[in-house]
């Protein structure tokens, strides 16, 4: 979607403009999650399963939580040199403290990008609403964005099967295509309230 493609054209020219890099990713990763922005703030590679393609976040809004990575995510995160001294993923400085300034960067980034009144929190809502025009149900793009489902097996059931990694495939692929300036068709507006974001 066009807006998908103005925010890639900024983080691209944020990048060659001396941005952080941390800060880019981050932006990057949560615009392909639906991630919280203190979850891919705080994330550590303990949590980053790359062979299965999920996040096990330890500490969310909802508890534990399991999240599928679409490959274009799971790519992102395959790519990040890690810090020789942190476990965090957004580490930065001699000894690696968690990355802070994304807020900051943001706010330049999608000023830039002309994103007025879009917040990051709204790449999550963004993130839903795709995947509800790209047909995933409300329990998939539920189970994408780790809310909780309130039923008591929900509680002990801590799955990502192959149904839900292709939603996420799907859900990703697209954002990450249409921030790479690709054709947007299935892409949202990033901040519409369509659908079930």
């Amino acid at each position: 979607m066009e807006d998908y493609g103005r925010l890639g054209a900024a983080l691209l020219a944020a990048e060659r403009g001396g941005e952080s890099t941390l800060a880019i990713n981050a932006v990057r990763l949560l615009a392909m999650t639906g991630c919280r922005r203190g979850e891919v703030v705080g994330l550590t590679w303990r949590e980053v399963d790359l062979d299965q393609r999920l996040l096990r976040l330890a500490t969310t809004k909802e508890g534990y939580s399991l999240r599928p990575l679409g490959q274009a995510a799971a790519d992102l995160l395959g790519n990040l040199a890690r810090h020789d001294k942190s476990d965090a993923v957004f580490a930065t400085g001699e000894h690696g403290k968690t990355f802070s300034g994304v807020q900051r960067s943001w706010e330049r980034i999608a000023k830039r990008a002309k994103l007025e009144g879009i917040t990051l929190h709204t790449l999550r809502h963004s993130f839903a609403t795709t995947a509800n025009t790209l047909g995933c149900s409300e329990p998939t793009i539920a189970a994408m964005l780790g809310h909780s489902r309130g039923t008591m097996t929900s509680r002990y059931v801590h799955v990502v099967d192959a149904t839900l990694l292709a939603a996420a495939d799907r859900v990703a692929g697209a954002i990450a295509h249409a921030l790479d300036g690709g054709d947007p068709a299935t892409v949202v507006k990033i901040g519409s309230r369509r659908g079930s974001g």
